[in-house]
């Protein structure tokens, strides 16, 4: 049997200030030990999205061959993610059965979801996007005047750099691991959380916490599990895996403006839940 193989990749191309894939360094590290604790010759691929157009094909190619047995997808565009090419390759990997784990944030970050078709269709739904929520609540859940991009679908679940208790809401393999709190998940918190929402009877709530802002759920992991093909889990926000909300001394982009928390800093023994958590995603991808 082949050795496994993983890609972590963002939806833009590379960066500096923005939400590139060299801020999701620490979670690459994590995906890396998890895999080579199954196989010592475990690969993870780490990339932006290709501008060079045989750089693209090369990467079009490997999915819609299976390459990759999962798939880490940190969809952090706002218009300007990936060609029209690059959809349909993703479908290809996901229906040989490649794992795909889905992360992006408020509003309409992560649009590039819209363009998902075939065996993703749903993705478009579970992610809720400003632009395509017809019925979307009138009422903010963050407002701030200093911060005048950051608009609803959002949730304020705490701090850059701090954590939030989140519930086991599901019997699930993916959960089968001790946690700090029995029976909740200690997870980097953010204070404009994306929306996702159950649309079908293939899909498993997994994780939730709640607005410190409204008291009202947020969900925070769903995976979709279809027959005949790989699992998609996915995930409010990107700032459960980034650098930034492991560590504040990695730093941001300068548009981030919301004054960060040192919580996890001077108790870092508060990420034990999230590496115990990419693990049993990393191993459950590997063994699926």
């Amino acid at each position: 049997m082949a050795a496994p193989k993983a890609l972590l990749l963002s939806t833009i191309a590379t960066d500096a200030n923005d939400w590139h894939i060299g801020r999701f360094s620490q979670l690459g590290s994590m995906i890396e030990t998890a895999g080579q604790a199954i196989d010592p010759a475990f690969a993870l691929t780490i990339t932006d999205y290709p501008v060079e157009p045989e750089l693209r094909k090369g990467l079009q190619s490997d999915l819609r061959e299976g390459v990759f047995n999962q798939i880490w997808l940190m969809a952090v565009d706002l218009d300007n993610g990936p060609d029209e090419d690059f959809f349909p390759a993703l479908e290809a990997a996901v229906r040989s059965g490649t794992d795909l784990v889905i992360a992006r944030d408020h509003a309409d970050l992560g649009s590039c979801l819209l363009s998902l078709e075939g065996c993703l269709t749903a993705v478009g739904s579970t992610q809720t996007f400003k632009r395509s929520w017809p019925d979307l609540p009138t009422d903010r859940e963050f407002i701030d005047e200093a911060c005048p991009t950051i608009t609803t679908p959002c949730v304020v679940t705490g701090q850059n750099g701090g954590v939030q208790i989140c519930r086991k809401r599901a019997d699930h393999p993916l959960l089968a691991f001790p946690s700090m709190l029995p029976g909740h998940l200690l997870m980097p918190a953010h204070p404009h959380e994306g929306v996702i929402r159950p649309t079908s009877d293939t899909q498993t709530v997994l994780l939730s916490s709640y607005s410190i802002t409204s008291g009202r759920e947020q969900l925070i992991a769903i995976v979709d599990e279809v027959p005949d093909g790989g699992m998609v889990l996915h995930h409010s926000t990107f700032h459960h895996f980034v650098d930034y909300n492991i560590d504040i001394s990695h730093g941001a982009p300068d548009f981030v403006l919301d004054p960060p928390t040192k919580q996890i800093e001077d108790s870092p023994e508060l990420l034990a839940d999230l590496r115990a958590y990419i693990r049993s995603v990393v191993h459950y991808a590997c063994r699926n």
